[in-house]
């Protein structure tokens, strides 16, 4: 190869890594809502007792570790659901039975082989970057799932580089897919590392579990977590202390919670239809949950920023959102805000976006 064609590539890679971080920087992009598809469930497994896979009668191009929007019944949310095999492979989802939770309730009891979906999609940037030398994966739960999708694409590479995959469940009766990670891990001769943890073993993955899991491994080029909130608190901390500078994604796979305070809330105006509609919201709580208990049906799709499907365009005010929804720093500044996971900063004027 000559010493100009080398150069060439070297640009290439360059500017493709320069992208890659650029976008995550600034946050990604938005995906727009898209228009909805019909499925049809074609297999249901039983993979735990709170916990099944379905496969439908659909293809889709997407990336490991994006998701869907689902939702079986015109009359329930929608909600975010990773695919668990990689792109080419049949389409497989697999959904946990959260408390309280309508949509997961319903897949993990009813479905049934012959039922229609309704599914929007892909979406998510939970996508490993172009250039990794070695993995450090976290997953507590269903969290598991997305790291399926990139752990059948990594067996179809040939697994080019090592990782380290912590596995957290509540029992061993609980552990999702397990094994499937069994066979992934043996195919691997030895570049994946899988190490499980069940709450009723050794404990739940605490901060110090984890910094003892972590003493012989390795340091990574790039950490990935996804699972329960006080999971990812404690992964974040401890990996961010032993491997500074380390390249970190996350993924969250539950609706960002309202942390509703006590104290006079804040009006914000709706503009709607031509119709300026005045509601409350409530300190701490999300703009979202606030319009739909004054009754006013708005689009919303993950309800974690991370869909788009929710985006509004402020007139004036200001909605406050976290540095990692899926929002550009040029949206951002147009205007651009997700209410399912923002919060008043004073009074505020907004549409939904068209």
């Amino acid at each position: 190869m000559s010493p100009v064609v080398i150069i060439a590539l070297v640009v290439v890679v360059i500017i493709v890594v320069a992208v890659i971080a650029s976008r995550r920087a600034s946050g990604g992009t938005a995906e727009r809502p898209s228009a909805a598809m019909k499925w049809t469930v074609t297999e249901v497994v039983r993979e735990t007792p709170t916990t099944v896979s379905f496969g439908v009668d659909a293809t889709m191009d997407f990336q490991p570790g994006q998701f869907v929007l689902l939702r079986p019944k015109a009359e329930l949310h929608w909600r975010a659901y990773s695919f668990s095999r990689a792109p080419g492979q049949p389409l497989r989802l697999t959904v946990r039975r959260v408390e309280n939770g309508t949509v997961s309730t319903h897949l993990t009891s009813q479905l049934a082989v012959g039922d229609t979906l309704e599914v929007k999609g892909p979406y998510g940037h939970f996508v490993m970057p172009a250039i990794v030398t070695r993995g450090l994966f976290i997953a507590g739960g269903s969290g598991v799932t997305p790291f399926l999708s990139w752990l059948h694409a990594l067996d179809g590479r040939g697994w080019p580089f090592a990782i380290t995959f912590i596995i957290g469940n509540r029992s061993a009766q609980e552990q999702i897919l397990k094994a499937e990670l069994d066979a992934l891990e043996a195919k691997s001769k030895g570049k994946l590392t899988c190490v499980h943890v069940t709450d009723d073993v050794q404990g739940p993955l605490t901060k110090e579990l984890l910094g003892a899991l972590l003493e012989k491994v390795e340091a990574p080029s790039f950490i990935a977590l996804c699972g329960p909130e006080p999971m990812m608190v404690n992964a974040r901390e401890v990996t961010s202390a032993r491997f500074s500078g380390v390249t970190v994604l996350e993924e969250k796979f539950t609706p960002s919670a309202d942390v509703v305070g006590a104290g006079p809330g804040t009006t914000l105006e709706l503009v709607q239809d031509g119709k300026v509609k005045p509601f409350e919201v409530k300190p701490g709580e999300h703009v979202l949950a606030a319009a739909r208990r004054a009754g006013f049906d708005l689009p919303s799709g993950c309800e974690m920023g991370a869909c788009g499907a929710c985006r509004v365009k402020l007139h004036e005010g200001d909605i406050q959102i976290p540095d990692d929804a899926c929002l550009s720093d040029a949206e951002k500044a147009q205007g651009y805000r997700l209410i399912c996971v923002g919060n008043a900063k004073g009074a505020a004027r907004f549409e939904s976006s068209p």
